[in-house]
């Protein structure tokens, strides 16, 4: 069952559509497009035998897989994804202080969010139907101020950044109660983590006062402000009904330069992975049809992908392997395979070998990455026929680095968004200012219909 809940009901542009209780289709406000047309929830019941080509060659390609799986398997299948929190702080890719500190300086005890003392609250592992990895987990009753039921889904990674470094909230079972906040009403957590912060900083610099919060103190660190108003955010009472749309129509309500604070491109709030430390968020956060999505950038990938030789430190040299990367990640998208069971395959080839064995398509890698840039250029094109051009969206400066940090990890960092951009859209074939495909590359995707509808 995929259902929304009251923040989807009452058409919060950051509602989210939830399945099995704590797992969402989080970003860009999917739950108030089905809150908007009325529609609680989609629910599925059946006991037909999914058909698959060939039974024996899948179960043995599990059997291989699941030999030595690769990446960050066993952090993620120890801790799940909040296991990353503390290497992400170490590197400062974590956002702190609504994007304007540095883990270091700022946050000085962010050890306090290592995954251990969290899955010491953890009653029993959770995943998916078969998955091999198993990331989640499910949280023993809360017995300190915040109190939430037996069952409650343990944090993300994200949802750790945003409710705690970036609000400065060392404070683990107010993270875990905002969780289950976000999920039992339906609501994005990195959207609403962005939220808090903004609110925060607001407050902190007189725009909003205790009057319009309703009583809430919004400091950096007030783990009780941030759980209360998250409950408001959710459920768009009091202040929490200007929070709810987001940062950016958020400050366009409170005015008087509101807008310095809100940390988001086009609308979409940041997502807690900072693109001066990863080049594929450098890329991807402005560039790809969904803005600031961290998962779309081709995130950790298995061995095996003909990536082309490029220096990880240069700027230039990007384009061509970012390519590669986000068309294979729009396959795992389309496919319907997990982004971390992909990259914890031993090849790449799996993703080959079990497309095969399952639907009998003789596919092979290359195929599949043309495919996936097919499906990249088709939701540019149809941004495009809306009149959405991604050069035209602003990435927050303190996210790009601009001015850049004075101490941390990233001292001295900037985005050079220019270049990034142009050898992008060189590498796709788009028009340097307008970003429209050139039709040949169009009709070698083998989208005619795009090519005759953007070249008639």
């Amino acid at each position: 069952m995929a259902c929304i809940g009251p923040a989807g009901e009452k058409l919060a542009r950051i509602a989210a559509v939830m399945n099995n209780k704590g797992r969402a289709a989080g970003r860009s406000g999917l739950g108030a497009v089905m809150g908007s047309k009325r529609l609680k929830a989609v629910a599925v019941r059946g006991k037909q035998k999914i058909p698959v080509f060939d039974e024996k060659r899948a179960a043995a390609l599990r059997r291989e897989n699941m030999k030595e799986m690769a990446g960050p398997f066993r952090i993620i299948t120890d801790f799940g994804t909040c296991g990353l929190t503390i290497a992400a702080l170490e590197h400062d890719d974590s956002p702190v202080k609504n994007w304007g500190g540095v883990s270091y300086v700022d946050f000085p005890n962010f050890r306090s969010m290592d995954a251990g003392p969290l899955i010491d609250r953890q009653s029993k592992k959770y995943a998916c139907y078969r998955c091999p990895v198993g990331c989640g987990g499910h949280m023993t009753a809360g017995t300190s101020d915040y109190r939430y039921e037996a069952g409650a889904h343990k944090p993300e990674y994200e949802t750790m950044a945003m409710f705690g470094s970036n609000c400065l909230n060392e404070n683990l079972d107010a993270i875990i109660k905002a969780n289950d906040i976000c999920n039992r009403l339906g609501i994005d957590t990195i959207s609403a983590g962005a939220g808090i912060a903004f609110a925060i900083e607001c407050y902190e610099n007189g725009l909003i006062t205790r009057k319009d919060t309703g009583g809430i103190e919004m400091t950096w660190g007030n783990h009780k402000a941030i759980v209360a108003m998250t409950e408001k955010l959710g459920n768009r009472e009091g202040f929490g009904d200007v929070l709810a749309d987001g940062v950016k129509i958020a400050a366009e309500k409170i005015g008087r330069g509101a807008g310095q604070y809100a940390m988001h491109l086009h609308g979409q709030e940041v997502p807690a992975h900072d693109p001066k430390y990863g080049w594929k968020w450098a890329i991807c956060y402005r560039m790809d049809a969904t803005p600031a999505r961290h998962t779309q950038g081709g995130g950790i990938s298995p061995p095996g992908l003909p990536l082309p030789e490029f220096d990880t430190k240069a700027v230039s040299g990007k384009a061509a392997p970012y390519r590669i990367l986000n068309g294979m990640n729009h396959i795992v998208n389309a496919t319907g395979l997990c982004q971390i069971v992909y990259g914890n395959y031993v090849s790449v080839n799996m993703v080959v070998e079990f497309l095969k064995a399952i639907t009998g398509w003789d596919v092979t890698l290359d195929e599949l990455i043309k495919t996936g840039e097919r499906i990249a250029t088709l939701r540019h094109a149809f941004n495009l026929r809306e009149g959405l051009n991604p050069l035209l969206y602003d990435i927050p400066g303190r996210v790009a680095g601009q001015p850049p940090k004075q101490s941390g990890p990233l001292a001295g960092v900037t985005l050079d968004e220019t270049t990034l951009d142009r050898e992008l859209c060189e590498e796709m074939d788009w028009d340097p200012v307008t970003t429209k495909p050139g039709k040949k590359k169009l009709l070698a995707l083998g989208l005619a219909e795009v090519a005759a509808a953007l070249w008639p």
